[in-house]
């Protein structure tokens, strides 16, 4: 997204650098003015405060509720949504009740299936999939900020070398689910 803006943004000054100053300053040197800021805006684009409305100084983080019946997998989402918060949402803090805002979770399937088989016919990687259900409710408008029916995501761990399910399947498939969940709501709000 930040590479797109600042393509949009930067095109015209190339085109501008080229007609003024086309024997002063080098292409080379405009394209360089152009990858320092795609890479300052690269960095731009995060889940904070100021990205939820305004008005959104609290939020509940509700438990997970679990359809799968791994309460551990459950606590473990529930968790990294938490700090995922406490990470990225600096100025919103989280309560138990009477919050600005309700963020809830349902844990609706998981998966470990075999991936990869090397030539012994023996399983050298699974792939964990997570799929949950979102819905992020601003209280004070009464209305929906960010709800996906359907989430998914996965993570790939290689009993090869010595990787486990929970350790790094399931841990790589809940970053993921942390990124999907912070991409997606600020694409909706």
């Amino acid at each position: 997204m930040a590479i797109l803006l600042s393509w949009i943004f930067f095109v015209p000054f190339i085109t501008f650098c080229n007609m003024i100053f086309c024997k002063n300053i080098s292409r080379l040197f405009c394209a360089l003015i152009v990858a320092m800021a795609a890479c300052m805006l690269s960095g731009c684009y995060s889940f904070t405060a100021s990205t939820l409305p305004s008005h959104i100084k609290t939020v509940n983080i509700h438990e997970v509720e679990d359809k799968t019946l791994d309460p551990v997998l459950a606590n473990n989402i529930h968790t990294a949504v938490v700090d995922m918060f406490k990470r990225n949402a600096g100025g919103v803090r989280l309560v138990n009740d009477n919050a600005n805002a309700d963020f809830e979770i349902t844990l609706l399937s998981y998966s470990n299936k075999p991936e990869n088989y090397n030539s012994n016919s023996d399983v050298e990687t699974y792939r964990v999939t997570i799929r949950v259900e979102v819905k992020f409710y601003d209280n004070v408008k009464e209305r929906i900020i960010y709800e996906s029916k359907s989430l998914s995501a996965d993570g790939v761990y290689d009993v090869q070398a010595n990787e486990t399910e929970d350790r790094h399947g399931q841990t790589r498939a809940v970053e993921k689910l942390q990124d999907l969940i912070v991409s997606n709501a600020l694409a909706k709000w």
